[in-house]
Parts: structure tokens; sequence; C-alpha cells
């Protein structure tokens, strides 16, 4: 009976993932290794008051490259929303990127839109999405990059333990014309992770993973695929 429970087990925590991880591709490729990294971030969002359907969100994240020993990316991203209804969120906002560089750091302002929403309730834990679309700026060109992002996330709950769960997301970017400044047109990159959370408190959450990065490079270069180490706090207003 244990040997069989466990077997059934197993196949029921998996099926979910598998699936998930199939779609976004998240077995390592050595042939396009390119950098070990670790993402750290905070999240908060939610109503501004008891019962408002108007909303309030702020992500900043710190990204380190050469295998977390030296700081890559700061983004700041604010923005407000609105309740539609129990299955729909809309957004809209603002987001500065820098991308440290041994010269001039690498500047990128956006404005963003984007649709949050419950997809369905499946073995046992909840499928999420979130479709954002950006408009994305930089000094080195004139152009305005259009670009499409679909998330999506998966989360089940652990049924040893209440606070803890499994999760797996995967997000892709596809960029819809070209720009001046180097953005092209087409897929731009995938991104990959599996992990697990423990939620604090009603509010609190912390998220960590291994986040497989998939990115498609312009020219003759050899596209690249990082390896990161990622861990997240989110807080609900």
């Amino acid at each position: 009976m244990f040997p069989g429970s466990c077997s059934r087990l197993r196949r029921r925590l998996a099926s979910p993932f598998l699936l998930l991880l199939a779609i976004a591709g998240l077995a390592p490729d050595p042939s396009f290794a390119d950098d070990q990294q670790a993402w750290s971030a905070v999240f908060v969002n939610g109503p501004v008051a008891r019962e408002s359907r108007l909303l309030g969100w702020f992500d900043g994240q710190a990204r380190f490259r050469e295998g977390g020993d030296e700081l890559d990316v700061t983004l700041l991203r604010p923005g407000v929303g609105w309740r539609v209804g129990p299955k729909l969120d809309l957004w809209l906002g603002l987001a500065r990127i820098e991308t440290q560089r041994a010269g001039d750091d690498l500047v990128e302002e956006r404005a963003w839109q984007q649709a949050t929403y419950p997809v369905a309730k499946w073995a046992g834990g909840t499928l999420s999405g979130r479709t954002r679309l950006e408009q994305r700026f930089r000094d080195a060109g004139d152009d305005t990059g259009w670009r499409l992002r679909q998330f999506f996330r998966y989360a089940r709950p652990l049924a040893s333990h209440e606070h803890l769960g499994l999760l797996a997301s995967t997000e892709v970017f596809y960029s819809l014309n070209e720009a001046d400044w180097g953005q092209r047109s087409g897929f731009d990159q995938n991104r990959a992770l599996l992990g697990g959370y423990y939620q604090l408190s009603g509010r609190w959450r912390i998220e960590a993973g291994y986040m497989h990065q998939y990115i498609r490079v312009a020219g003759p270069r050899p596209d690249q695929t990082h390896h990161n180490l990622s861990l997240a706090f989110f807080a609900l207003l």
C-alpha cells in the first residue's frame, strides 16, 4: 500500500510541473551556457484601502551577474490598477531599468499595461496568468519598442504543511516591432522558474527557486542562457 501511494503522489505532483517545464523549455542546454546569476526582488500590490477597487503596484529588483558577484540590473516599477471583477485586474505604470556597464550604464524607460487573472484550479493547485504590454524607450535611438509578455504561474500547497508550497512559472517575451536602438521583432526571451514558497501570513510570502533564462541575441553572436537563483518577497497592501 505505502509504495503504491508514494508512486501515485509523485505522479500527481509531477504532472503539472512537467507540463509547464516542457512548454518553457527549462532543461539547461550547456551549448548556450553564459552566466550564473542571482536575482532578488520585492513586490507590493493590492487594494489601496479595504474593499477598494483601486489597486497599487510596486516592484523593485536587483540582479547580480558573474555568479552573483557583480551588480548587473536594477529595476523600479510602480503602477496603479483597477479591479474590474473577481477574476480580472487591469494595470498601468512606468518602469526604469539600469544595466551596469564598464562605460556608460544602459538606461531604459518603459510604460506598461497589464491584465492579471486566475486561469483554473488544477491538480490541487492554482494556475494564474498575466498579460503585459510594454513601450520601451532608450537614449540610443528615437523609436519606441513595443513588447508583449505572457506569464503563467502554477502554485500548489503541500498537504503536509499549509504554509509551504511548490510553484512553477514561465514567461515568454515577444517584440512586436523593430527599434533603431537594437530591438528586433519576434521572440525575445523566455524565463522559466521552478521552486517553492513559504506563506508567512495572509499578507506576506517568500518565493525562491531556479530560473532558466533563454535570450535571443541579435547578430552573429550565439543566443544566451542564464542560470539564475531567484529570491522574491511579496506583500499585499
